[in-house]
C-alpha cells in the first residue's frame, strides 16, 4: 500500500501553483511535474532508474524493523541528483536527538569499492592521497547474520575489500574560516561535511555544508545547516528510529522459540528414550545400549528373570 501511494504508474510528482494562477504559471508547473515524473519513471541514461526497486526494497525494511533512511544527494559519479535508501544501522546519530535537524553531528558510514573511491579521487570530490589498504573486519552482528543467512563471512582478497569511509556532518570552528558577524569574529562553530578513511584515519574532504548569502542582507543571517537524510519510521517509539513489526512481535517470537524448542525435545526424547533399569541388571561392563536397526543387545538380569522388571523407560509426555 504504501508503495502504490508514494511510487504510483504514472509517477509520484504533483504540482501546485500558488498565487495568482496565469496560463504561463500553469504551463510551467505542468511541464515540470511532467519531466520530474519522466526523471523518477523513466528508463533514459539520464533517469532515475534506480528510483522505485530501491524505494520498495526501502519500505519493506521499514515495515521490518523501520528506521530506514532517503539520502538526497547530488551524485557526483552519475552527474544527478539521487534518492537512495540508507539502513539504519550505516548511520549514527545521537540517542538524545528527537530530529536529524537538532544533531550535532551525524556520521554516515560508507562501505565503498575501491574503484569507486579511485574515482572520487580522480574527480576531485576527494583529495588525491594515498591510502591504507582496507582490512578486512568481522563484527559479531555481520557474523551472526552471515550465520543465519547460510553466506560466507570468510575475508576477501585483498582487492575485493571495500573501503570503510565516515561521511560526519558536524560543527566545526576551524582556523581562518571563522563565523563574522558585523566584521567581528563570533566563535560559532559552523556546519561542514568532513569525510574521512576509517582503516587509514585520512581525510578525505572538508566541505562547506551551509548555502552561502546570495546577496549583502543575507550576510549576517546565521548559517543553517543542510540535512539530506530523511527518516522513514514504521511507527514513532521511545527512540528516534521508531519501531517496526520485528520489534512488536519480539515477545511472541521468544515464545513461539521456546514451543518450538520444546517440540523438537519431545521429539528427540520419543526416538532415543532414556530408561531406569536394576542395579541388579546393571553388573555388565557398560549399560549404553547402542541397538542396531534388526539387532540386539544382551543385558545380565541376574535374579530378577523378567527384563520387563530389569529396564523401564522414562514416561515421556507429548509436547
Amino acid at each position: 500500500n504504501a508503495f502504490a501511494e508514494l511510487c504510483p504508474s504514472e509517477g509520484p510528482v504533483k504540482f501546485v501553483s500558488y498565487g495568482s494562477e496565469t496560463t504561463g504559471s500553469d504551463k510551467d508547473a505542468e511541464n515540470l511535474e511532467k519531466d520530474f515524473n519522466y526523471y523518477l519513471t523513466g528508463s533514459g541514461p539520464k533517469t532515475a532508474t534506480e528510483y522505485y526497486p530501491d524505494t520498495r526494497r526501502m519500505l519493506w525494511w521499514t515495515g521490518y524493523a523501520s528506521g530506514m533512511f532517503k539520502k538526497v544527494y547530488k551524485c557526483p559519479l552519475r552527474g544527478r541528483p539521487v534518492s537512495e535508501s540508507v539502513d539504519g544501522a550505516d548511520l549514527i546519530v545521537p540517542s538524545n536527538v528527537t530530529d536529524l535537524q537538532n544533531a550535532g553531528r551525524i556520521t554516515h558510514q560508507i562501505n565503498m569499492r575501491q574503484s569507486v573511491m579511485k574515482r572520487m579521487q580522480i574527480l576531485g570530490v576527494y583529495r588525491d592521497v594515498p591510502l591504507q589498504a582496507p582490512a578486512p573486519v568481522l563484527n559479531a552482528l555481520k557474523q551472526s547474520e552471515a550465520n543465519v543467512t547460510g553466506m560466507t563471512s570468510r575475508p576477501q582478497r585483498e582487492e575485493d575489500q571495500d573501503y570503510t569511509v565516515y561521511e560526519c556532518y558536524c560543527e566545526l570552528d576551524l582556523p581562518g574560516f571563522e563565523h563574522k558577524q558585523k566584521g567581528k569574529e563570533t566563535g560559532l562553530p559552523l556546519p561542514y561535511r568532513v569525510t574521512l578513511d576509517k582503516d587509514s584515519q585520512t581525510i578525505l574532504e572538508i566541505r562547506r555544508n551551509w548555502n552561502e548569502p546570495k546577496n549583502d542582507d543575507d550576510k549576517d543571517e546565521l548559517p543553517v545547516v543542510k540535512i539530506p537524510f530523511v527518516l522513514f519510521p514504521y511507527a514513532t517509539g521511545v527512540g528516534f528510529y521508531g519501531t517496526g513489526l520485528l520489534h512488536r512481535l519480539g515477545n511472541y517470537v521468544m515464545a513461539l522459540t521456546a514451543m518450538l524448542r520444546e517440540c523438537i525435545d519431545a521429539g528427540m526424547f520419543a526416538s532415543f528414550p532414556g530408561f531406569l533399569y536394576a542395579k541388579s541388571a546393571g553388573r555388565q561392563l557398560q549399560n549404553e545400549f547402542r541397538v542396531p536397526p534388526g539387532g540386539g543387545a544382551p543385558i545380565d538380569l541376574g535374579a530378577i528373570g523378567d527384563i520387563n522388571k530389569a529396564v523401564m523407560p522414562l514416561p515421556y509426555k507429548d509436547p
